[in-house]
């Protein structure tokens, strides 16, 4: 081997090793502006901009579950919520007949423009809407636990700064 192609296949490596160098920095960065403009929500950088409309605004806040009736977790979170006495309302796309024995006792709206707004999202989706019908929280739950400390979660320090009971919280029919 030549000396002038041993420095050439040195300098390629070299320069290989520092775009890999390079890559690594700019990965970390990355992850550090995603822990820096987190939110207490887990939302990076800016929360959901949905609006589900004036059928969905209620007095300070209300709990909207996205739901379908062919999907098995879908059908799990409704029995949870209804469960815990959770004052939630369920959003579908179906027509009410097909909710009528499944929904156990929770409220059922079909609308077709807001189940529009969520549909690029799999079901079931659990929001949070403030009184304007405007989404400030979003879950998709994969497991019915997390129902409950979503809840919780959401229900926010009551007398004392403690939160809610984790189950029910502030979102309660009791």
């Amino acid at each position: 081997m030549t000396p002038s192609i041993a420095v050439t296949l040195l300098t390629w490596a070299a320069i290989i090793l520092l775009f890999f160098g390079l890559a690594a920095v700019l990965r970390e960065v990355r992850l550090l502006r995603g822990v820096v403009t987190r939110t207490t929500d887990g939302f990076v950088a800016a929360p959901p901009d949905l609006v589900l409309g004036p059928r969905f605004a209620g007095d300070g806040g209300r709990i909207v579950a996205a739901v379908d009736s062919g999907c098995p977790l879908c059908l799990t979170v409704v029995e949870r919520l209804a469960g815990l006495g959770a004052d939630a309302t369920l959003l579908t796309h179906e027509p009410l007949t097909t909710w009528a024995d499944l929904a156990h006792g929770l409220p059922v709206i079909s609308d077709g423009e807001a189940w529009r707004s969520v549909s690029h999202l799999a079901p079931p989706v659990l929001m949070s809407l403030d009184g304007t019908g405007r989404v400030r929280r979003m879950l998709l739950p994969v497991r019915a636990a997390e129902v409950d400390t979503a809840l919780a979660g959401w229900a926010g320090p009551k007398e004392g700064g403690e939160t809610g009971d984790p189950g029910v919280g502030a979102h309660s029919r009791l």
